[in-house]
């Protein structure tokens, strides 16, 4: 378990759901999906049966909910049929619309359907008026920044490689460039520090610019993306000292619940979702707000640049100005970043991304033909130790799914799901994860939100620390769970669909990659978090772990089997 989640909060959870409800008021807040891949995969070592037993219920609970245990609603009305009048009536009296003389069923009812704000007072009266330990009122989340934050001493960054150098010295020149000349696409591998290097770049130049709009903009896929990039400009423009015309910087966040965009004349970093932007312009006042502030804005950034195909990209590109077709000239200066300066395997579909970037790659020629293996020799990059379990399990595309893959060239969720549900493929899974030493961080990429969840568990009733973090994932309970992992107090972080990109964690040890795919590029974005070298923080060697399943009707290549060669 973790530091803030400890073994004896845990049995004491156990315990209290144990003495207070019945196993069949467990089972109806049990997942029963989840249960199943558990049960199941637990099965193939011996213990045969269908569900879990029910004196395991209560620890399958804690395991699957951890500190939001407590925010499952099913589970709060059945707990909260165990409190006695009096303290029924104290948990009401703070809600001033419950009538003095109410029923005990209409107090019940009031309690259970109150709306859950994890960590903050109420929720923490009702954990410990059930005689739960207060952390399983939940981690309080905040549309800003946390209530408090410790704040370090200043360390400087280290010095620019010599090849961020040169690409820093190339956008320096696009940025300058005239246009038509003005658009380009910077790759580096991941873990070789792209963030930080164009970073460096646009703050250098826009500091010295006396007569340039003041705004740059930079778009990201995630929140995580989003948040990284926060960090990278903090970091580099404390590093700088003030160096430059313009002395302080002042960031905005506009993604997920953030809206901030300028509303008075200033100067500054805008960091936006692309998912933001494109649900500003469908409405009248967000398009007009966005127009206003595409007039002073003197650069974008694209990161994850290989989705700006999208449609999504094109419209709001065209509502800062920026065209794509015939006449494709305009003013602002637009760099693409992306580890992976491709799209798809669909040729046509990749030279329509040259062409949105004026067909120029940034790329640092210092580090030659092969950057990945020179990267490598220097110690920036960690070097691989490929591993490939072969599972010996037998999967068949139905014909929805066989024509689902022959239209998007990628697995389908529904075939993803059967994989992850394989009971036999979950056992030798779990074996290999256990067999990895104790100490290791590993990050876990599962076939869906049970498969990563089922996983957590198994490892936990293992004797492991794993937690899972998936799209559901509150955002603040999210960033605990990496914060405890980046500590070292959790050792497996099992996730579905959302630790791809924008995750740092450069400790990592090992990568297992569970879920089956067709796309270099995701595939790349997954093995990335585990690439950084000892000189970028990270590790000499990284273990990365394949599963080789067995598809009938399936002509395509996994992206493991396709990238052999950057292994070596």
């Amino acid at each position: 378990m973790t530091d803030w989640l400890k073994f004896s909060d845990r049995d004491e959870a156990v315990y209290i759901l144990r003495q207070r409800l019945s196993p069949k008021a467990l089972r109806e807040a049990v997942d029963r999906d989840i249960e199943r891949i558990v049960v199941t995969s637990e099965r193939i070592r011996g213990l045969y049966r269908s569900r879990m037993a029910e004196n395991e219920l209560p620890e399958f609970l804690v395991d699957l909910y951890g500190v939001d245990l407590l925010q499952n609603k099913a589970l709060r009305v059945e707990l909260t049929k165990t409190l006695d009048d009096a303290q029924l009536r104290a948990l009401a009296s703070l809600d001033n619309q419950v009538a003095l003389k109410s029923t005990r069923a209409a107090l019940i009812k009031r309690i259970a359907e109150r709306r859950w704000h994890p960590g903050k007072r109420w929720a923490r009266l009702f954990a410990t008026t059930l005689g739960f330990p207060k952390v399983y009122a939940g981690v309080v989340g905040h549309p800003g920044s946390p209530p408090y934050e410790d704040v370090e001493p200043h360390i400087p960054l280290p010095p620019l490689h010599d090849y961020q150098q040169e690409l820093v010295t190339k956008l320096y020149q696009l940025l300058s460039a005239p246009e038509g000349r003005n658009r380009a696409l910077l790759s580096l591998p991941t873990g070789a520090g792209k963030t930080r290097t164009v970073v460096e770049a646009v703050l250098g130049w826009w500091g010295s610019q006396d007569d340039s709009n003041p705004y740059i903009l930079w778009i990201a896929q995630s929140d995580e993306l989003c948040e990284q990039a926060i960090e990278a400009f903090r970091e580099v423009w404390v590093d700088r000292g003030g160096k430059g015309t313009r002395k302080n910087l002042r960031l905005y966040r506009c993604w997920g619940s953030y809206n901030a965009l300028p509303e008075a004349y200033s100067d500054g970093v805008v960091v936006a979702s692309i998912q933001k932007l494109y649900e500003m312009i469908s409405t009248d006042a967000g398009s007009e707000q966005l127009s206003d502030f595409a007039d002073d804005v003197c650069a974008i950034v694209v990161d994850e640049a290989h989705h700006a195909v999208a449609l999504s990209y094109t419209a709001v590109m065209e509502t800062f100005g920026i065209t794509f077709g015939r006449a494709p000239a305009t003013p602002v200066p637009l760099i693409g970043l992306s580890a992976t300066p491709y799209r798809s395997a669909d040729r046509e579909e990749n030279r329509r991304l040259a062409r949105r970037f004026y067909n120029q790659l940034l790329v640092p020629s210092l580090l030659g033909d092969e950057p990945v293996k020179t990267l490598r020799e220097r110690k920036i990059l960690a070097r691989v130790d490929h591993r490939i379990l072969e599972t010996g399990c037998h999967f068949e595309l139905n014909d929805a799914e066989e024509q689902r893959y022959r239209q998007m060239n990628q697995l389908p969720d529904s075939f993803l799901r059967k994989v992850g549900e394989d009971p036999e493929r979950n056992a030798l899974l779990l074996q290999a994860m256990l067999e990895l030493p104790a100490d290791w961080p590993v990050l876990f990429f599962g076939c869906s939100v049970e498969h990563a969840s089922a996983m957590a568990i198994l490892l936990r009733r293992s004797g492991r620390t794993a937690a899972v973090v998936t799209g559901s994932t509150r955002r603040a309970t999210r960033r605990h769970l990496i914060d405890e992992f980046r500590a070292g107090r959790i050792q497996v972080l099992c996730n579905y669909g959302v630790l791809t990109t924008g995750f740092d964690a450069p400790k990592i040890r090992a990568v297992v990659i569970a879920r089956p795919t067709t796309s270099v590029v995701l595939y790349e974005q997954m093995i990335g978090r585990g690439m950084r070298g000892p000189l970028n923080g990270g590790t000499e060697i990284c273990t990365v772990i394949d599963l080789a399943d067995n598809i009938s009707r399936f002509e395509g290549q996994m992206a493991y089997a396709r990238m052999r060669d950057a292994w070596h």
